[in-house]
């Protein structure tokens, strides 16, 4: 058991073992430090290296929205900061405790509470685990269809809180186009629900609201989402395009057709040499539905590819990314990105960004020239989430030139700038489906213009004693 240094702290420990029972608070100093990080670079590589990070005071693990609502009345009362948490597999800082203070995590919310099957929905808690929604769900017969990378290891409510995409989301939309209804604690303690309905006009939409606040504006508790029937059949394409701007002609023209792939993962010239092996743009096609959809969709598809000058490699190069697809690293463990060894520095690979198609070739080709003034780096990127107007970039940066420790932070923030640089000098968005945390948090005033100040303005209403996971998405810190 940790040490209390103040009369304060024994107050809130057990205010908070009050609320929430003492088995369900922490002050231990190594619980404590299991906190003080995410998976974003600088949160894996800081602590690490045994650099100094700051611990949260306490861990409180609550069961109910009601206790919820009373760990930040009690934190307003107190003025400590509050930092909403689940699976800790965010990649941007979101829940690096800046300022000590209080992580609430919600993991013991996790019952799936309701599976409506003639209306297609299912209501859940929000410290449910992704996959373990998906499971429930497919026990019955269906699918929620939000798959991302960290599906066993992040829950709902850090989806929503990020505006999460899973890699299935051109023909399923992204965890914001599922959600329907929410139940939010605000930061005050007051507790609020939006309906479940499927579209609404009475007036601005509080879903989103706080679809994306990463826990600035409240603690999501509760959602009630779309899903839908497992499809009949998934089936699989591989199409080899002489180079990324066909690649990119041909996603275009598949989603101007009106199709929608489930999936389509276009990797540039680069990538498709350090993770594939192979020349020009390997694009991966995945196609859900009944047999007669899925027929018709990939026919189509193959047409439309093959009139841009790609080949059909059948389906093994997709069933290969499929089954592969939590880890970057392959074909082999050997191969890949693991072929570069344990110390490559590994920056930007969530720096993705949205636009138009237009934007994209662009975008690509003005981040790769930014990043590539920069001594030792490698660009490559792939484009895995698409819209009829558009798509996104997700691009890594390689560099392995640093001489110290201190050089490689300071490259790391180096790359992140030129990344950065090339989105807004564009246009385009500064991230899609990872969300801003403290990574990113510098970039928002040029992300919103004067709209920032509204969005700051928001905060301090709903959150007058800046308690909630202060210092992220460009908020005022402590």
């Amino acid at each position: 058991m940790g040490e209390t240094r103040t009369l304060r702290e024994a107050i809130i420990y057990n205010d908070l073992a009050g609320i929430v029972g003492y088995d369900h608070v922490s002050r231990d100093e190594v619980t404590k430090q299991a906190y003080v990080s995410d998976l974003s670079w600088l949160g894996r590589t800081w602590p690490r290296r045994g650099w100094p990070t700051v611990k949260p005071d306490f861990i409180v693990w609550p069961e109910t929205t009601e206790q919820v609502s009373q760990i930040l009345q009690l934190a307003n009362v107190h003025k400590i900061p509050v930092i909403p948490y689940c699976g800790g597999a965010g990649v941007q800082g979101g829940t690096v405790p800046l300022y000590g203070g209080i992580i609430l995590d919600v993991k013991r919310l996790n019952r799936v509470l309701k599976i409506d099957e003639r209306n297609l929905t299912v209501t859940t808690q929000a410290g449910v685990i992704g996959q373990d929604l998906e499971w429930a769900l497919n026990a019955k017969g269906y699918t929620y269809a939000h798959i991302p990378q960290s599906s066993y290891c992040s829950g709902i409510g850090g989806f929503l809180a990020a505006r999460s995409a899973g890699v299935l989301s051109t023909k399923y939309g992204k965890i914001a186009h599922m959600v329907l209804g929410m139940e939010v604690v605000l930061p005050t303690g007051k507790i609020i629900r939006t309906k479940p309905v499927p579209e609404t006009a009475a007036g601005p939409y509080l879903n989103h609201l706080f679809l994306g606040s990463e826990g600035t504006l409240g603690v999501i508790t509760e959602a009630t989402l779309a899903i839908h029937p497992m499809p009949e059949e998934r089936r699989f394409r591989g199409i080899q395009f002489p180079s990324l701007h066909t690649a990119m002609e041909g996603a275009r023209k598949i989603l101007r057709r009106g199709l929608r792939p489930a999936a389509m993962r276009a990797s540039d010239e680069m990538e498709g040499q350090v993770l594939y092996k192979q020349e020009g743009s390997l694009m991966i096609l995945c196609f859900d539905g009944f047999k007669e959809l899925v027929d018709l969709e990939e026919g189509e598809a193959i047409e439309i590819s093959k009139a841009e000058g790609g080949v059909d490699l059948g389906p093994e190069p997709g069933e290969r990314w499929w089954k592969h697809r939590y880890t970057i690293a392959y074909p082999t463990d050997k191969g890949g990105l693991a072929a570069l060894g344990p110390d490559t520095l590994v920056v930007g690979g969530v720096i993705d960004t949205a636009g138009s198609f237009d934007y994209l070739e662009a975008v690509h080709e003005e981040m790769g020239k930014a990043v590539n003034r920069i001594r030792g780096s490698i660009f490559l990127a792939h484009f895995s989430h698409w819209y009829k107007t558009g798509g996104m970039m997700y691009p890594y940066v390689l560099n392995t030139s640093a001489k110290s420790e201190e050089e490689m932070v300071d490259l790391h923030f180096k790359l992140q700038r030129a990344a950065v640089g090339a989105i807004l000098k564009l246009g385009g968005t500064i991230n899609h489906h990872h969300g801003i945390g403290l990574t990113l948090g510098g970039f928002m005033k040029d992300e919103f213009g004067a709209g920032f100040g509204t969005l700051q303005d928001i905060k301090r209403t709903l959150d007058p004693n800046n308690i909630m996971n202060p210092g992220k998405l460009g908020f005022e810190g402590r």
